[in-house]
């Protein structure tokens, strides 16, 4: 039996009501998971309660309140889902708290520019989440703000599988050139997300590669 099966076993044996099981997951993810909630703006009481409250969700209560653990679907990682989850939380958390702000300071001359105005409120129709809808508003807004020219680039590369030697003959220039176009389009991109990421004044302070990890997540994906 692999990691992935042992995995697997432990999270059905949660489901059902093994507090050893959960325990054991527990004492494996909970010291993965807090410092990266820390790392992205929670403090270290936020973080703490955040995952007391995650762990106590994990366990079924009754017919109308399954266990957290039931919504893995297992397209991802365990570990990404949890970041994940955990990550959503965070963002919920600081929003509540910029809506209690905004509630006791009606004055605040910068209260039409807080997170709480900017972010898309709760979640869609479709079920989306807070992050879902925080990470697709700011890559489609670096997209749009990326040249024709060099998302079209990044289109036949990474969609359609086209080498930069293709492009250099549909653009009659050197091979060179196009990777150096595909690097500059590349960055404007992760320049422009996270720029609108820091518009967006979650409280949550996520680097690219939190970003990145994020949108491969399987269970969120939207790319």
């Amino acid at each position: 039996m692999d990691q992935q099966e042992e995995e697997l076993l432990a999270l059905r044996k949660c489901i059902e009501g093994d507090n050893q099981a959960l325990a054991t997951l527990r004492d494996r993810y909970h010291p993965r998971l807090l410092p990266i909630l820390i790392s992205r703006g929670a403090s270290q009481t936020e973080a703490e309660d955040l995952l007391a409250d995650l762990w106590g969700d994990c366990v079924g209560q009754s017919d109308s309140r399954p266990s957290l653990l039931e919504k893995f679907s297992g397209k991802c990682g365990f570990q990404s889902w949890l970041i994940t989850v955990a990550t959503n939380r965070l963002i919920d958390i600081k929003r509540k708290l910029v809506r209690h702000k905004t509630f006791v300071m009606p004055d605040d001359p910068e209260g039409g520019t807080t997170f709480i105005n900017k972010v898309p409120g709760a979640a869609s129709a479709q079920g989306e989440s807070t992050l879902i809808n925080i990470l697709r508003t700011s890559l489609e807004q670096a997209f749009a703000k990326c040249p024709s020219e060099g998302l079209l680039m990044l289109r036949l590369v990474y969609l359609h599988g086209l080498s930069q030697r293709e492009l250099a003959a549909m653009w009659s220039c050197h091979e060179a050139s196009i990777s150096r176009a595909l690097s500059k389009a590349m960055g404007g991109i992760q320049e422009a997300t996270m720029a609108e990421l820091k518009k967006l004044d979650s409280g949550v302070e996520l680097t690219w590669e939190d970003f990145v990890q994020l949108c491969e997540t399987q269970e969120i994906g939207f790319l």
